[in-house]
């Protein structure tokens, strides 16, 4: 029988994954915390996993299951068509496990290796709605 989950998965662990989005999500709004009158800079949590994409949501008591795949988190661009940020070329995506949510099709929500203890990715595709995938996950 297989292990869930290659590494343990505790608070500890998961803090530098933590800081880690909190950064990344900084780094794409304005620094100077002013509004021009255009729209702010944002970028979602999202991943492409098996040629769909997924955003992060939260959810509570799922249980991982098999590693699935890889997932890919693709670098922000929130302004596409702006080549005035100075960039030489696209960032390239990085690489993450993706794993399974026991109970749940991975086709319709997945968990990363590095993501925070309370973090799902449901795939925008899927006709199951959140408030469903949370029922799956959590029970009735």
């Amino acid at each position: 029988m297989k292990a869930a989950l290659p590494i343990a998965r505790t608070r500890s662990a998961w803090a530098l994954p933590a800081v880690f989005l909190l950064a990344m999500s900084a780094a794409c709004t304005p620094s100077d915390g002013s509004d021009d009158g255009g729209s702010a800079s944002s970028c979602a949590y999202r991943v492409e996993y098996e040629r769909h994409a997924y955003l992060g949501a939260e959810a509570k008591g799922f249980t991982i299951g098999e590693r699935v795949g890889v997932a890919l988190l693709p670098p922000c661009d929130d302004t596409p068509g702006n080549d005035s940020d100075g960039d030489d070329g696209p960032a390239t995506s990085i690489s993450k496990a993706a794993y399974a949510i026991k109970g749940v099709d991975p086709g319709v929500a997945i968990v990363l290796e590095e993501s925070a203890d309370d973090v799902i990715f449901v795939n925008i595709d899927s006709d199951k709605k959140l408030p469903e995938i949370k029922e799956l996950i959590q029970g009735p």
